[in-house]
């Protein structure tokens, strides 16, 4: 049934949020604001996200692993909120789609082709 958030919002169970699940989705949450408010500060301007704010410190020379991590911070940061199991069910339906019409086996994750010709050789 239905559950309270954090912050005492009622939610439904069916789409409970994912900052339910072990206390990672707020950490993440967190750290994307934190860094997108050191970056934007420094920089004296806003950015849209840290993937824009990542793409304004490699123009200005910066590089490394941190900027990846901030890219991707960003898409993290994107998903969790706007988690819901039903968008989860739909892209586990999705992807089971296209497996399939790719041929491969759901059992065995093979492609069905190559098991018929293991089985006809």
């Amino acid at each position: 049934g239905p559950v309270w958030s954090p912050g005492l919002v009622r939610v439904p169970a069916r789409t409970r949020l994912a900052m339910d699940v072990d206390g990672a989705a707020p950490v993440l949450l967190e750290l994307h604001g934190r860094l997108l408010r050191l970056v934007s500060g420094r920089a004296g301007q806003h950015f849209q996200g840290l993937a824009a704010a990542a793409g304004w410190l490699a123009r200005r020379g910066c590089r490394g692993k941190a900027l990846k991590s901030m890219r991707q911070l960003d898409v993290v940061a994107a998903w969790v909120r706007h988690a819901t199991a039903p968008k989860g069910d739909e892209l586990i339906a999705t992807i089971n789609q296209m497996l399939d019409l790719a041929g491969f086996a759901a059992a065995s994750g093979l492609r069905v082709r190559n098991l018929l010709q293991e089985v006809l050789v």
